[in-house]
């Protein structure tokens, strides 16, 4: 709180004294938009908390549902009341009074959305919010008590009165003063952000103390080592997605023509081009299917499918389709999956999680087995993949998960890849509420744990 007073007052100070009329002016209208905002956003919630409900409720309008719902409502500030379609009242947070009653809707009325019903809270007791549940199975009613925004109203003339009265007596006496030391941060903070327009991002910003001006330099500063951060690794990005697609491109086509042209010495030959040729095409469909999934995230459209699974049946699956590429590097694969009940999950995501796993822990093995695991601990669904491979540096542990970050740029090259694997794994994971973990030492392999809540 004192923060806040701290910067307000240092505003207040060096233009009040100047404008004094002007800020009277500005404080009437900040105090106008304040209500109309305020306001409003008490309205969009109390519609929102309506259709939720509505929502709740829809095709399971039974007593259980209805008492979970009024039981959301018991100690808050908002009220709810649930009717059938004839306005009968079916269950309430709170007795009803005759506000209440006189804003009921007609008997027989049907709609189609929610609406508010009452908006004025200066002459009633309450803001009121109506939404139907399903094809006309009843009515939510929310309300907002009205005499909360009359006190906020009240309160928020005494500020302005007890602010404009303070800026008035003390602005005169400091105003030299804090411009000089108001303006030069600020003017460095410009300096510092044209510069960083121009493409150089990071800029040492010299702030002392710890008031909401020097937050804001530290805030500038860190977010050009954060734009320099997406830029290096945007370049990087770039550079590894046009040689992952040059590489592969140069093969089909270069191979395709050699076919076309029929310039091949026997079937075997022709078969082996192309084998070549649908290996590159696969590692494309890999390449593109990634960025389509980073896509997703970035755009918020990832959704989950969720139902009922056996996750060992996914594991045993991913393991079969994997078993032919195994067998030809020599790599040997063992599983040991314990009996684990069917838990909510989409089988899909959790079969690219999988696959992504145990792809990488391949291409990185050069000898060795890999291991995949399943099991209960504490309530959660375990699954950890466990390779005999090159592993990963310590230094890299906490940033393999970042999206486009790659281990070592050579190595990469090596094996390919864009660093969107292990961000698309990390992604999905959490968003069904469970967490993944690695632990590796360099040279003798690496373990990924999946934990999923059941």
């Amino acid at each position: 709180m004192k923060k806040i007073k701290s910067i307000s007052t240092k505003l207040g100070l060096l233009f009040s004294g100047i404008f004094v009329v002007l800020l009277l002016i500005l404080g009437i209208i900040l105090y106008g938009i304040f209500i109309n905002i305020f306001g409003d956003y008490v309205k969009q919630d109390l519609l929102v908390r309506g259709n939720n409900h509505a929502k709740v409720l829809e095709g399971q309008f039974n007593e259980s549902t209805i008492d979970h719902v009024i039981r959301m409502e018991k100690g808050a500030t908002t009220k709810v009341l649930i009717t059938d379609p004839n306005q009968s009242v079916i269950g309430s947070s709170v007795p009803l009074d005759e506000d209440m009653k006189n804003h009921l809707l007609p008997k027989g009325k049907v709609l189609k959305k929610g609406l508010l019903v009452e908006t004025d809270w200066k002459h009633h007791d309450y803001i009121i919010s109506v939404s139907p549940i399903g094809k006309n199975e009843g009515f939510v009613y929310m309300y907002y008590p009205a005499y909360i925004l009359r006190e906020i109203v009240v309160v928020l003339n005494l500020l302005i009165l007890i602010a404009s009265l303070g800026v008035v007596l003390l602005a005169f006496g400091f105003v030299g003063i804090l411009s000089k030391r108001l303006t030069m941060p600020l003017l460095m903070m410009k300096d510092a952000t044209n510069k960083m327009s121009l493409g150089r991002y990071q800029q040492k910003i010299p702030m002392k103390g710890n008031d909401e001006i020097a937050q804001l330099g530290k805030s500038i500063q860190s977010l050009g080592e954060q734009l320099q951060y997406f830029e290096d690794s945007r370049n990087d990005f770039l550079a590894g997605v046009s040689h992952e697609l040059r590489t592969p491109l140069t093969y089909i086509k270069g191979y395709s023509d050699i076919l076309m042209k029929g310039m091949y010495k026997s079937s075997q030959e022709q078969k082996q081009y192309l084998q070549i040729i649908n290996n590159e095409a696969k590692r494309l469909s890999v390449l593109v299917n990634d960025l389509f999934e980073m896509s997703k995230l970035q755009a918020n459209e990832f959704l989950l499918e969720r139902e009922y699974s056996n996750i060992n049946q996914i594991i045993d699956k991913v393991i079969t389709n994997l078993q032919p590429e195994m067998l030809k590097k020599g790599i040997k694969i063992t599983s040991n999956l314990q009996e684990i009940p069917l838990i909510i999950i989409d089988p899909k995501r959790v079969e690219q999680v999988l696959y992504n796993l145990i792809e990488n822990a391949l291409k990185y093995t050069q000898e060795g087995e890999i291991s995949i695991t399943s099991y209960i601990e504490k309530g959660f669904v375990k699954i950890k993949v466990k390779d005999t491979g090159i592993g990963i540096p310590k230094s890299d542990l906490t940033k393999i998960f970042d999206r486009f970050y790659r281990v070592e740029q050579s190595r990469a090259r090596k094996t390919g890849g864009t660093g969107l694997g292990l961000y698309v794994v990390k992604q999905i994971i959490e968003a069904h509420e469970g967490e993944i973990m690695v632990e590796s030492i360099e040279n003798a392999g690496s373990a990924f744990t999946i934990s999923i809540k059941i």
